[in-house]
């Protein structure tokens, strides 16, 4: 009997061994994102899962107020990488935006690699379809710009001002996620709310069968103009025209896809993590598409060939760097 017992004893220290060996060596990877009903978080939770059962590290993900306070987050320590758009990126590498980084540059970052579009998403209400013909027409109405700070308020302050419209005096300003402007507008206390993320949407989509709305398009001009003025630096453009359609979301009509401006998704990783390391997360973040794109719609637009076309002068890092000349992307 106590032979037996010793047998099943060993059997089950023996599996409980083997199911850690196959979920990552228990090294941990604290991962930034953005609003649990948001894209980074639910396309990063995907990631994370996948990378752990590929790698020998374990990912946990974090719900956090998006770009800003995950590249401070990364600079602070509490990450060791996190999902971020380019344009703050850029910004924050470069000491170019005092309001968010008063410090100074932040340095302590470096690309892993750009991992899709995102597209400013301009979201108002059903009723308002007779009004609302043009970012303009959201003067004096209840809006959403994103949490204070975050790079869908900046997005939404330069946009509203390309229109001629002050995001402090202009508009009733709130400062809502995604998922509670959703909430906000279900419950009639918001008319519009900005969202910068890959489309579709978790929260959107959940609001559209909720309630009727639309999504605004941007004129082509204004567009155009708003591209070159917001080169950063001068010289790194970062945004470009972008359509979100149908197939996104149903409340866009088959014939009428929504214009608007798009900038990319970046996972960027602290300089503290080793070359072993990063160059394991880029191998099999790339390698991993088809299983990416299974686990949530944005992954299809995946293209390694695009893994850092725009990111400015802020460096991969060098484990990053080692997968891609590997594969024949960097000389």
């Amino acid at each position: 009997m106590k032979k037996t017992l010793l047998v099943l004893l060993a059997l089950t220290l023996a599996a409980m061994l083997t199911l850690v060996s196959c979920g990552g060596s228990g090294k941990s990877i604290q991962v930034g994102t953005g609003g649990n009903t948001g894209t980074y978080f639910a396309f990063t939770n995907a990631v994370g899962t996948i990378l752990t059962g590929k790698t020998d590290l374990t990912f946990k993900v974090v719900s956090t107020g998006g770009s800003v306070a995950n590249i401070l987050g990364i600079d602070d320590g509490d990450y060791q990488m996190a999902i971020v758009q380019n344009d703050t990126m850029i910004n924050a590498y470069n000491d170019l935006d005092k309001d968010n980084f008063p410090s100074g540059a932040v340095k302590s970052f470096s690309v892993l690699g750009e991992v899709y579009s995102e597209v400013v998403q301009i979201v108002v209400r059903g009723d308002l379809a007779g009004q609302v013909k043009s970012l303009a027409d959201l003067k004096g109405l209840r809006v959403s710009v994103g949490d204070a700070g975050s790079g869908v308020y900046k997005n939404a302050k330069n946009l509203l001002a390309a229109y001629g419209l002050d995001i402090d005096n202009d508009i009733v300003q709130n400062n809502l996620s995604v998922g509670n402007s959703a909430d906000a507008m279900k419950d009639g206390k918001l008319d519009a709310f900005f969202f910068t993320s890959g489309a579709p949407t978790t929260a959107i989509t959940e609001l559209n069968t909720a309630m009727d709305i639309f999504l605004l398009s941007l004129d082509d001009d204004v567009m155009a103009k708003f591209i070159e003025d917001n080169k950063i630096d001068g010289q790194y453009a970062v945004y470009a025209i972008q359509q979100i359609t149908h197939a996104q979301y149903a409340c866009i009509p088959e014939d009428a896809p929504v214009s608007t401006i798009g900038v990319t998704a970046t996972y960027i990783v602290s300089n503290d993590l080793s070359e072993d390391d990063v160059y394991s997360i880029t191998k099999a973040l790339w390698e991993s598409k088809s299983d990416i794109a299974a686990a949530h719609a944005v992954g299809s637009s995946m293209d390694v060939n695009n893994a850092f076309i725009t990111v400015g002068n802020v460096p991969l890092h060098a484990g990053a760097a080692k997968y891609y000349k590997e594969i024949g992307l960097l000389k």
